[in-house]
C-alpha cells in the first residue's frame, strides 16, 4: 500500500500526551476489539462461531501495526499480522474505497489452514484510510476432501479446498455476486459459510465505527502519538521481564504421536535461546513436513512461539505489535514447523497444544515458577452425514477441552482450554441441531497427573449418531505419549477413541476418516493434565477433597499419594498416623 511520507509521520511528542487520555484511548482500543469479538459471536451462523468462539479480531493502524487485538485464539492472534501485511501488499490505499472488504485463507500467508478466513475491511475518516478492522474465523467448511475440510489423509492443499490469496470480495458494503457464487459451488454449507462471513463483515463494520468514533473525538495527532506510545510502552515492559530471566540455551524435545493412520512419530526440537532482552526460538532438528494435512506453516508456529512469551512475561498486557518485537523464530525450511506451498495443513490445529508444550518444556529449565506442566490435549472431530428428518447434509463440528497441567501455585483446572480460547460447545446445541445423542459428558476420574498439584483430568465425551452414511474426521493426540509432569509431578493420563464402548468396543485411529453405521457411538476420551511436584508432598486434606468430589479414586489415593482413610461409611476422613506410615513406605 503506498502512502506520502507526511501521510504517515503526523504525530506530537509522547511527553506531550496526558497520561489519562493515554490509559482512556489504550482501554478503549482494547476494548473496540472485544466488542467486535460479541458481534461476531452473536450473529455468526455456526456453532464453531457463535459458541466455539473460534474466531478472533484486531485493529491495525494505517501502517499496518497491530495496535489491540481481542482476547481470543494465540493462533488467529499472532499470525493476524502476516495476513495484514500479505492484504497491504497486494492492494494500494487507492484502489479501496468505504465498505470494502478483502478476504485470505491462503495457507502460507494466513494462520496455516484453510478453513480460518482473514476479513480486512480499511477504516475510512475524511476519505483517508486510518487503519484496519479485522476479524478471522474458523469457517465450518471449505470444500476439499472431506467434510469439516480437515482431512488428515490430504497430501497437497490443492486437495484442501477453496484457497484465497488476498482477494476483495465485499465491494461498498455488499458481497460480490461472483463470490457468493464461488461459495455455493465449493463448500457443502453455503449458507453457514455466508453467514459466518458476514457476521465478520458486521464485526468489522462496528469496529471501523468505534475506531472512527476515536479519532475524530480526540484528533489524528493524538491517536498515532498514543499508537506510538502503546508499542513502545509493550515491547519496555517485555524486555524488562525476559532481562530478569537467566541468559542462556535450553532445549527440550517431544514428539507427536503420529499424522495418519499409517504414520509413526514426529519429533519436535526446540532450542529456545534468552539473551539479555531477546528471545529466540530455534526448531532446528525437528522433522521435515509430512505427507499428511498435519504440518504448521511458519505464520502458525510463530503464532504459539508468541503465545509462550507472552505467557511468561506480561501475560496480562493487550497484545499488540510492541509485544512480539523482542522475538525471533527460527525453523528450518521444509521443516514440520516451516513447510512450504503446495504442503497440506488442514488439520494443523491438532498442533498447537504441542507447540506450546514443547516450548514451555524449554523454557521451563529457566524459570519453572512461570510455566505449567503439559495439558490435556483436545479433541476436534467432525462429524457429517443425512439429517433423516430434513433429508439434508449436516456437518457437526466439536471442541472438547480437557484439563489444564498444574503449576507452582496450584493444582490443574478441568474443562479449560490451556493454549487458546475455544470452549467446550453445549451438549443441548448439537442434540437440538444435528441427529445425535451425547451419552455421556463427564470428567475421567485418575486422568490428572499426581503431583504436589494435581493435573486438571481428562474428558470423556460419548457421541451416537442416529443417521445413515455418518463419516467423521477424528483429531486427537496424546494416545501414545503421556502429557508430562513438572518437579516429580507425574504425567496425565493417556487418551483414546473408542467405538461403540458398551458393546463391541474397537479403538480408533486418532488421526483419520471413518464411517459409521446407524446408532453407532463414539466415545472420546481426552488426556490428563501433567501433575507439579511430588504427588507425597500433597496436603492430605486436598487428596480426601478430589476423592469426595470423584476426582480421584480411594486407591489412586493410596497407591499414589499414600493417603490413608479411617474405615467409616458415614463419613470420609484422613487416618493421619496410617498416611504418615503409607508416605514413608512410598518413598522408601
Amino acid at each position: 500500500m503506498s502512502e506520502t511520507d507526511s501521510d504517515a509521520e503526523i504525530s506530537i511528542d509522547a511527553d506531550e500526551l496526558d497520561p489519562i487520555t493515554f490509559t482512556v484511548i489504550w482501554d478503549r482500543l482494547v476494548a473496540m476489539c472485544n466488542e467486535m469479538g460479541k458481534v461476531l459471536q452473536r450473529t455468526g451462523k455456526s456453532e464453531a462461531v457463535s459458541l466455539g468462539q473460534d474466531f478472533s479480531t484486531g485493529l491495525f493502524d494505517r501502517e499496518g501495526r497491530m495496535v489491540a487485538q481481542g482476547n481470543f485464539s494465540p493462533g488467529h492472534l499472532g499470525s493476524m499480522p502476516y495476513a495484514v501485511q500479505h492484504v497491504r501488499d497486494r492492494y494500494d490505499y487507492d484502489d479501496l474505497e468505504p465498505g470494502d472488504g478483502i478476504l485470505l485463507n491462503d495457507s502460507y500467508m494466513g494462520s496455516g489452514h484453510l478453513p480460518d478466513m482473514f476479513l480486512v475491511t480499511p477504516v475510512f475518516v475524511d476519505d483517508r484510510i486510518e487503519g484496519f478492522s479485522v476479524t478471522i474465523a474458523h469457517h465450518i467448511d471449505v470444500g476439499g476432501m472431506a467434510p469439516g475440510s480437515q482431512a488428515v489423509e490430504a497430501t497437497e492443499i490443492y486437495q484442501e479446498g477453496l484457497r484465497l490469496f488476498p482477494t476483495k470480495v465485499i465491494s461498498e458494503g455488499e458481497l460480490e455476486r461472483w463470490f457468493v457464487d464461488l461459495i455455493e459451488a465449493n463448500v457443502r454449507l453455503p449458507d453457514e459459510v455466508i453467514g459466518d462471513l458476514k457476521a465478520q463483515q458486521n464485526a468489522n463494520h462496528h469496529g471501523a465505527t468505534l475506531f472512527r468514533e476515536i479519532i475524530e473525538e480526540y484528533d489524528r495527532e493524538t491517536i498515532y502519538t498514543c499508537i506510538d506510545e502503546v508499542i513502545a510502552q509493550s515491547e519496555r515492559r517485555v524486555r524488562e521481564d525476559l532481562r530478569e530471566m537467566p541468559d542462556g540455551k535450553y532445549s527440550f524435545e517431544d514428539v507427536m504421536d503420529n499424522v495418519r493412520v499409517d504414520s509413526g512419530p514426529v519429533n519436535l526440537e526446540v532450542t529456545i535461546e534468552i539473551d539479555d532482552d531477546e528471545l529466540i526460538f530455534d526448531y532446528d532438528g525437528t522433522d521435515p513436513a509430512t505427507q499428511s494435512a498435519i504440518n504448521s506453516y511458519i505464520n502458525y508456529t510463530r503464532a504459539y512461539s508468541a503465545f509462550v512469551l507472552k505467557a511468561i512475561t506480561e501475560k496480562y498486557l493487550p497484545q499488540n505489535e510492541g509485544i512480539m518485537k523482542p522475538m525471533t523464530v527460527r525453523a528450518p525450511e521444509g521443516s514440520f514447523l516451516n513447510p512450504q506451498p503446495p504442503t497440506a495443513a488442514n488439520a494443523r490445529p491438532i498442533i498447537n497444544q504441542r507447540l506450546v508444550e514443547l516450548n514451555l518444556g524449554a523454557v521451563a529449565k529457566a524459570v519453572p515458577d512461570k510455566v505449567i506442566a503439559a495439558s490435556s490435549h483436545f479433541g476436534n472431530p467432525n462429524f457429517s452425514g443425512e439429517d433423516p428428518e430434513t433429508g439434508e447434509q449436516f456437518i457437526l463440528y466439536d471442541f472438547m477441552i480437557g484439563g489444564v497441567g498444574a503449576s507452582e501455585r496450584k493444582d490443574g483446572e478441568e474443562g479449560i482450554c490451556s493454549s487458546f480460547n475455544v470452549t467446550n460447545i453445549p451438549v443441548e446445541l448439537h442434540e437440538t441441531r444435528y441427529p445425535v445423542v451425547i451419552d455421556r459428558l463427564e470428567l475421567i476420574p485418575d486422568s490428572g497427573g499426581a503431583g504436589r498439584h494435581r493435573g486438571g483430568l481428562g474428558l470423556r465425551k460419548d457421541f451416537t449418531l442416529f443417521a445413515e452414511n455418518v463419516s467423521f474426521t477424528n483429531l486427537l493426540e496424546r494416545t501414545e505419549s503421556q502429557p508430562w509432569g513438572l518437579e516429580g509431578g507425574e504425567g496425565g493420563d493417556s487418551g483414546q477413541t473408542v467405538l461403540n464402548p458398551d458393546d463391541e468396543a474397537e479403538e480408533l485411529h486418532p488421526k483419520g476418516q471413518f464411517e459409521l453405521e446407524y446408532g453407532d457411538t463414539v466415545s472420546f476420551q481426552l488426556s490428563g493434565g501433567g501433575g507439579y511436584g511430588d504427588p507425597l508432598e500433597r496436603d492430605p486434606e486436598a487428596v480426601r477433597e478430589d476423592v469426595v468430589k470423584e476426582y480421584i479414586t480411594v486407591e489412586e489415593a493410596h497407591d499414589v499419594y499414600g493417603v490413608v482413610f479411617h474405615d467409616d461409611e458415614d463419613e470420609l476422613r484422613v487416618d493421619e498416623a496410617a498416611t504418615e506410615s503409607r508416605r514413608s513406605e512410598l518413598a522408601a
